[in-house]
């Protein structure tokens, strides 16, 4: 069992692609996102990463974002900033051919959308 959390907006396409490529691992994935079916009823804007979805990464063993460059602000940079601030495994989809600067600034591992490619990152870092 592996459990995941995937920093993400709801405007894209990222969480159902990184959702779908997890699917086809040889993992069993435990999702600790934060689904749209229930999302949180209010966030906390005091906090960086609200209490709520802090707890959801601590659960998680690794956070798997895409490289998209519009993950420049906003939450989920600082979802994963918190993610790496905690020692959790951080790695990076490539979605698209442009990436974040601050996934490259960060140092966060970027592999290519193919499940062998996360498979094997996950295998070496969780």
């Amino acid at each position: 069992m592996i459990n995941v959390f995937i920093p993400h907006r709801w405007n894209n396409n990222d969480y159902a692609e990184i959702s779908a490529l997890l699917e086809r691992t040889k993992f069993n994935v435990r999702d600790y996102s934060v689904p749209s079916s229930s999302p949180f009823d209010s966030i906390d804007r005091r906090f960086n990463v609200d209490p709520q979805i802090q707890k959801q990464i601590k659960y998680a063993s690794v956070v798997i974002c895409s490289n998209r460059p519009a993950n420049n602000t906003g939450m989920s940079l600082d979802e994963v900033k918190f993610a790496i601030s905690i020692g959790k495994p951080v790695v990076a989809v490539k979605i698209l051919d442009s990436t974040s600067k601050y996934i490259s600034e960060l140092g966060i591992s970027i592999v290519a959308k193919r499940k062998d490619s996360l498979e094997e990152w996950i295998r070496r870092n969780v």
